[in-house]
């Protein structure tokens, strides 16, 4: 069991444990008394199921403050640019959060509006990376030298059909494949554009700890009209973002 949990297998060496099991033992040998043996090996086995709990626990809070809630693992994303942005989002989240336990609390407080507004952000590239990934998916699927190879085929079908309801067909069913290559460009646009806003958002995170340390430098004024300046852009960069989730999202539905 030790060997497959590191959180117990560490707790099992503790001193605090060790020690009482130890002494316990020792003072069991000297007065021959094993009860006493006994009591010991069970407050050592409780001191080390309470460690290795409190070891879990400091563990999953870590990984809770590294990723951005509701974003996909990035070892179940597709595309590799998604995926790269993805991880590139948690690792400045890491960044941030750690400038941000070395902060005074007077000062977070200060900036929780901006630390709001970079939730509402975090929460529109949760949303755009579950986009890029149903397009991604999508495209996967499409094969657009087959079509545009049909479509040629149906223009020259319909140029010699002697049939006027023939070539009447033929007409409407290569205009329909070429209306489908047509949405399929236009979502590798929206893919592109996707991939845009990510990087948008890595960049963002990435400037924010050097702007959290330059706060702790300056003078409540100063602090107070750069921890507006940084909400004021979060919040313009948030609206942008919605828009063009709300875009591609009546792309997609229009497919």
């Amino acid at each position: 069991m030790a060997e497959s949990n590191p959180s117990v297998a560490r707790a099992l060496v503790n001193p605090v444990g060790v020690g009482v099991a130890a002494g316990a033992a020792t003072v069991a040998i000297a007065l021959t008394n094993p009860l006493i043996g006994i009591v010991g090996g069970g407050i050592y086995l409780a001191t080390v199921a309470i460690d290795a709990i409190r070891r879990r626990r400091k563990k999953a809070k870590k990984a809770r403050i590294a990723n951005v809630f509701g974003m996909r693992d990035p070892a179940d994303i597709h595309d590799e640019a998604t995926r790269n942005a993805v991880k590139k989002i948690a690792a400045n989240r890491i960044s941030l959060q750690k400038v941000l336990d070395e902060t005074p609390e007077e000062i977070k407080i200060g900036m929780k509006n901006t630390l709001d507004a970079l939730d509402e952000l975090e929460r529109h590239a949760v949303r755009l990376v579950e986009r890029a990934e149903d397009i991604t998916i999508h495209l996967s699927k499409v094969n657009l030298p087959a079509l545009v190879t049909e479509v040629k085929q149906l223009a020259m079908r319909a140029a010699s059909a002697k049939d006027p309801e023939a070539r009447k067909s033929f007409d409407e069913a290569k205009d329909a494949r070429m209306d489908e290559i047509r949405a399929l460009k236009e979502l590798r646009a929206t893919k592109e554009r996707i991939d845009a806003n990510l990087m948008r958002v890595v960049a963002v995170l990435g400037s924010l700890p050097t702007k959290v340390v330059q706060l702790r430098a300056l003078d409540a004024q100063a602090m107070d009209r750069l921890s507006g300046d940084m909400r004021e852009d979060l919040d313009t960069i948030g609206k942008e973002l919605e828009v063009s989730e709300q875009v591609v999202r009546q792309q997609l539905v229009a497919q």
